[in-house]
């Protein structure tokens, strides 16, 4: 049994006429992805769209989805989207049914209609191109017309698809052994057609289903083949406003549908507007559940500034306590998992209100850790007595202590000042290690600096501090790491208290800079109440090429947590990082 990608609406209501993406391992029982939120908005013609369709290019191996370009929800009504509708088709295209290009708009060259409606697609093997069809309403009567394309940018010139005697609209089409079978509405009572053909583009005739006959008050039909000689034809029941219902057939020629008892199947928490199922592979599916059906947060409680990394076959994330006013926490714990998930609290590796500590006083922030040589070294920040922030280690034999501290703090105040660093605090360490080299990079204020460090990891090289150029919009938490050639940079900006802190992203061929500035690669999902995200650690898998970024945002529900103090109250989540094909960060999906 296969996989399916269901990507539909939601309705007229807000964000409702936008792209949403639901998947199944049955194509009986539909999960609801990105949390039942759109992943894909239309910015262009209408700025919104109904009835996606998602069709594969074996080809040329990527994803094409086409929709309407309708937006009923901005007021203008039905009979201003038939006469004087989009004469366009909005299209997304993927390689991958995660990263999409923008939408473009592709015009229908068929100038005396009014409107253009639920555009389908099917590829035609003895053509090698792209039959698409729509519905559109000329002289007062819907249609359905289609083209020709080979790339979803230009059509060819259209022709009439399907005329009956009153208006027909919605067609699907599906092929099996030689034989089309295409379902369309038909408005005479809102019903469902069944027709079939010997080719694409042949004569259809009529095939009577009685169960089809004696259905009423639905549309936008999709039929797909949940494994050998089973087929679900679904049916959108808009008139009672009650979503799709599922027929089942077991041999198309028959045409002999039974409807599904409504307790055999679930479309999930949304309700399903006409849309379109693609059957998908394994890897397809779980692929999309990695980055629309993230578990975030990772760690149970209110903890930030996770620095995640791996020892061994073991997970570790060491964080800041949170969930006290003025960042005033003094101890730090770490948590350790076999996965990405599933982490739990281990113990408390170093306090600073103890001895433990002897310089520090309090305000444990922002940690981060290394191995060499089979000793863990542990930076991390703290108060002195006079107020003024620094960056300590610790040393243990075990990824979970027990830690010593040294005497004196590492990095101090006094060294912005020595060094005539443009920073604030001497605070947000973040380690870096090539080829026996052993780097720390730190900074609050406007801009981050990086200092080279002994063999014995506890001191640092004199004369090796160097202030990043180009860390725009800088404000603390600069990391990096190197992969094809280039050293990736990214920083925090904003405040942490602010819903907008955010993460910047650039390049550079040094490890030294300047740095590239490039675009934001994390910032807040206001719709999803994802705010506050920054102060974050990117870790790659010891053997792979795929990496990760775990971060903070604030506390989740928002609610719980008084306006003013959202900015202590804050969680760890774990998001995965992906490249594009000029070996550049994307924005991360959250």
């Amino acid at each position: 049994m296969g996989k399916f990608l269901f990507v539909h609406f939601t309705g007229e209501h807000e964000n409702g006429e936008q792209v949403y993406f639901s998947v199944s391992e049955d194509g009986c029982n539909f999960n609801d992805l990105n949390e039942g939120f759109s992943v894909l908005t239309s910015t262009v013609g209408n700025e919104g769209v109904r009835d996606p369709f998602l069709i594969r290019d074996e080809k040329n191996e990527k994803f094409y989805l086409i929709a309407t370009d309708l937006r009923i929800g901005k007021g203008e009504g039905w009979k201003v989207a038939q006469e004087k509708g989009s004469l366009s088709i909005v299209v997304w295209e993927s390689k991958d049914l995660i990263y999409w290009s923008e939408p473009r708009l592709v015009p229908v060259p068929l100038s005396k209609a009014g409107n253009v409606w639920a555009p389908e697609a099917v590829y035609d093997q003895e053509k090698d191109e792209y039959l698409v069809f729509w519905a559109s309403k000329i002289n007062g009567k819907h249609k359905m017309y289609a083209a020709y394309t080979k790339d979803f940018i230009n059509l060819g010139e259209p022709f009439e698809f399907l005329e009956k005697e009153n208006d027909v609209i919605d067609s699907t089409i599906i092929e099996r052994d030689g034989v089309y079978y295409r379902f369309t509405k038909d408005e005479t009572i809102s019903r469902i057609i069944m027709e079939k053909a010997n080719s694409l583009t042949g004569d259809y005739e009529l095939v009577h289903s009685p169960i089809l006959a004696s259905l009423s008050g639905v549309e936008g039909p999709e039929i797909y083949e949940v494994n050998e000689n089973r087929w679900h034809l679904i049916v959108d029941r808009f008139a009672e406003d009650l979503g799709y219902a599922i027929l089942v057939t077991d041999d198309l020629g028959k045409t002999d549908f039974t409807i599904m008892a409504e307790e055999d199947y679930d479309f999930g928490k949304n309700l399903k507007r006409h849309g379109g199922v693609l059957p998908i592979t394994d890897e397809e599916y779980q692929r999309l559940l990695k980055y629309y059906h993230q578990k975030n947060p990772v760690l149970e409680g209110l903890w930030a500034d996770p620095d995640l990394v791996r020892f061994g076959e073991d997970y570790y994330i060491y964080p800041t306590t949170d969930g006290i006013k003025g960042w005033g926490g003094s101890a730090f714990s770490v948590f350790k998992s076999k996965k990405l998930r599933d982490f739990t609290r281990q113990n408390v590796i170093v306090d600073l209100t103890t001895e433990q500590v002897p310089w520090a006083v309090g305000n444990a922030w922002a940690p981060c850790i290394a191995e060499k040589n089979g000793k863990y070294y542990y930076y991390f920040c703290g108060k002195r007595s006079d107020g003024q922030s620094c960056i300590g280690v610790a040393v243990s034999d075990n990824p979970t202590g027990p830690f010593k501290s040294s005497e004196e703090p590492l990095l101090t105040p006094e060294l912005i000042k020595a060094e005539n660093l443009r920073m604030d605090q001497m605070i947000d360490p973040s380690i870096y290690q090539e080829e026996g080299r052993d780097y720390l990079l730190f900074g609050n204020g406007d801009s981050g600096a990086i200092v080279e460090l002994n063999e014995d990891m506890i001191s640092y090289k004199e004369g090796t501090v160097k202030e990043y150029q180009g860390l725009v919009d800088f404000r603390e938490a600069v990391e990096v790491f190197k992969r094809g050639g280039l050293y990736h940079f990214t920083w925090s900006c904003d405040d942490t208290g602010s819903e907008n802190y955010h993460i910047n992203y650039g390049i550079s061929k040094s490890l030294f800079g300047p740095v590239e500035y490039l675009y934001p690669v994390l910032e807040k999902y206001s719709e999803r109440n994802i705010l506050g995200t920054g102060h974050h650690s990117i870790f790659k898998e010891t053997e792979e090429d795929s990496y990760y970024i775990a971060y903070h945002r604030f506390g989740t529900p928002l609610e719980n947590y008084p306006e003013g103090e959202k900015g202590y109250n804050r969680e760890t989540c774990i998001s995965p990082v992906d490249f594009d094909e000029e070996g550049l960060m994307r924005r991360v999906i959250v």
